[in-house]
């Protein structure tokens, strides 16, 4: 394409998207070339910005991205509110009888 005319044109004719597109604003470590979002779900470089949906999703999702868009809609919510939840610092629990029971 020689202009953004023809790039915007080229770009109509010729993209689509299947199922449910994600991944266009990639998350990710601020030192991450491929990464728009920080972890918090800001945008890299630009004061005041957040994405929350399901576009900041790394890769595709193996089902249907209703309900994980609304996860990260809530969470980064949360983020925004200073609503952000504890570092959960418990060990995993292992049954003491662990070597008999349950097997």
């Amino acid at each position: 394409a020689d202009s953004d005319e023809a790039l915007d044109a080229f770009i109509r004719e010729h993209a689509e998207s299947a199922y449910h597109p994600v991944g266009t604003a990639r998350m990710g470590a601020v030192d991450d070339p491929q990464a728009v979002v920080d972890p918090e779900a800001r945008v890299i470089g630009v004061e005041g910005l957040r994405v929350a949906d399901s576009s900041i999703f790394p890769r595709v999702t193996n089902g249907n991205t209703n309900a994980p868009s609304i996860l990260v809609g809530e969470k980064v919510a949360d983020h925004i509110l200073g609503r952000v939840l504890p570092r959960d610092t418990r060990g995993p629990w292992i049954n003491p009888n662990w070597r008999t029971a349950q097997r």
